[in-house]
């Protein structure tokens, strides 16, 4: 059986590939509901799916039933959906991929990841990511990345980007980052910083934050005031839940006066030359921490 469903094949110019995986480094849904977001707006066209029964445990990645508009239910399993967008300008179209990360297969899995790929002349692909951190909600949500080579960091200006040294266990995202580079690919991972202390789902501060990025990098001119409302009233919730904790309202304090300054002290470094800025210390923790799969270790007791 071949897993990988294609209905067309669509003819692309300079394809980037922008995708996400649900699962290990997708924390409050920040990434996949960019994609999402950039699926919807740019009024994408799905082109190709990857069929789910032979990569997950479903006692482990359930299925979900909703009843659906007609009031029909309707039983949701695990998806991996590719879409793409022609660029009117004709400079450099899309490929968007919204994927969940799976249980079993992985090296199958990634290969009909490559089989997509194959047709198409890129250069790059980016992931994008979200990730709990010791970050304000108050504030918008951190930007960081990793690039798999040191003259990818000229694509993205204006984001602090780092080469990955990390060396433990790794997730999906990890696996194709490999793939890409067997190709001869660069790979860029764009991270959102979402607040670890919000149990609100999803986090469209950090969404928000990643559709900014791309939304730039790209000059997709695409509407942000849906999404900043979006953000906005998550923002609004998660404020509430903070106010009926005095101890959870301090360490919020604290963690804006942390951001805050060490947003004021690169910003006065970049005011003294066009250098690149250094990672923050406190997020580069933060992506080391996610990849060895450990929880923030600040803030308050749950107790």
């Amino acid at each position: 059986m071949d897993y990988l469903q294609i209905t067309e094949r669509p003819g692309l110019r300079n394809p980037a590939w922008i995708g996400a995986f649900a699962g290990f480094t997708d924390a409050q849904e920040g990434a996949t509901r960019a994609i999402r977001y950039l699926v919807h707006h740019l009024h994408a066209t799905k082109f190709a799916s990857i069929d789910s029964e032979e990569f997950y445990d479903f006692t482990s990645v359930r299925p979900i039933v909703y009843n659906n508009a007609q009031g029909q239910r309707v039983i949701r399993w695990p998806t991996n959906d590719f879409y793409y967008w022609s660029d009117p300008a004709g400079v450099r179209d899309l490929i968007l991929f919204l994927g969940s990360e799976p249980s079993l297969r992985w090296r199958t899995y990634i290969g009909l990841l490559q089989r997509v790929m194959a047709p198409y002349e890129m250069d790059a692909v980016i992931t994008l990511g979200s990730l709990l951190a010791a970050a304000p909600h108050t504030r918008d949500a951190p930007i960081s990345g990793i690039v798999s080579r040191e003259e990818l960091k000229a694509r993205l200006p204006g984001i602090q980007l780092t080469e990955s040294s990390y060396q433990g266990p790794v997730g999906i995202n990890t696996i194709f980052v490999e793939a890409c580079k067997e190709r001869g690919l660069g790979h860029i991972n764009i991270w959102g910083h979402a607040a670890h202390y919000v149990e609100r789902l999803p986090n469209y501060k950090v969404a928000a934050a990643l559709v900014r990025q791309v939304n730039a990098t790209f000059g997709l001119n695409l509407p942000m005031e849906p999404i900043a409302l979006q953000a906005s009233a998550f923002e609004t919730e998660a404020t509430k839940m903070v106010a009926a904790s005095v101890e959870l309202s301090t360490y919020v304090k604290r963690l804006e006066q942390q951001f805050d300054g060490e947003l004021a002290a690169q910003q006065e470094q970049q005011a003294q030359g066009p250098t690149v800025p250094e990672l923050p210390r406190v997020f580069a923790e933060e992506i080391d921490r996610l990849l060895k799969g450990k929880e923030p270790d600040e803030g308050p007791s749950k107790n």
